[in-house]
């Protein structure tokens, strides 16, 4: 993403210029505000969802896939949110996603991504795999930190949350826009839930 981008980005949301200080409650709640109100919930739900989700696999999958990543999928559900601050997410990760539908559950392998500040943002960027999310994170509250982006393909450009464009958002935008919570569920150990869509739920798992 182009320096010229972030700066676009940044007045858009009215956050401070290159080289000022960053209010980040500030810049959290109007990040929060530009999320469609659809949206504003996050990734509420999604544990009672999922669980939901995997209690009914487990009883009728005779996928041998499904049935050996339904405890990881337990673990990741049961973990403990600790307190943390959104400046412990900087730097370099592995992730992996964590896939789960009607179809059967699914753990990929870890792929290399990054969590960085450009100018006064703190951007997420996993840009390897042939899924992809980029985008915009802020602190949430003294647990979560929230994310607001877009999917992409290995085969594409990376989006933004397209209320992040400019001009009319199309369906197909809408489509590909991601939103989710990020908790500490160990040392250097993160997860992130996305909004789950149609019965379709998707975690990553961060770890250094």
């Amino acid at each position: 993403m182009t320096r010229l981008t972030i700066i676009l980005i940044a007045a858009m949301l009215g956050m401070p210029a290159f080289g000022q200080a960053l209010e980040t409650g500030g810049y959290a709640k109007t990040l929060f505000g530009q999320l469609y109100p659809e949206d504003q919930s996050l990734a509420e739900g999604w544990k009672t969802g999922l669980q939901g989700l995997l209690d009914e696999l487990e009883d009728s999958s005779d996928d041998s896939e499904t049935l050996d990543s339904i405890p990881e999928f337990q673990q990741l559900i049961d973990a403990e949110h600790a307190p943390f601050s959104i400046a412990e997410l900087e730097g370099s990760w592995r992730m992996r996603s964590l896939q789960a539908t009607d179809y059967g559950a699914f753990i990929y392998q870890y792929f290399p991504a990054r969590i960085y500040p450009e100018g006064q943002a703190m951007f997420f960027d996993k840009n390897s795999g042939s899924q992809r999310h980029r985008g915009l994170m802020a602190q949430l509250d003294a647990e979560t930190v929230f994310f607001a982006g877009a999917l992409y393909y290995g085969y594409e450009g990376p989006r933004l949350y397209s209320a992040m464009t400019a001009g009319e958002v199309t369906e197909e935008q809408r489509d590909f826009d991601a939103v989710a919570e990020i908790y500490k569920i160990g040392e250097n150990h993160f997860l992130m839930a996305f909004a789950p869509t149609e019965n379709r739920f998707r975690l990553y798992e961060i770890r250094k």
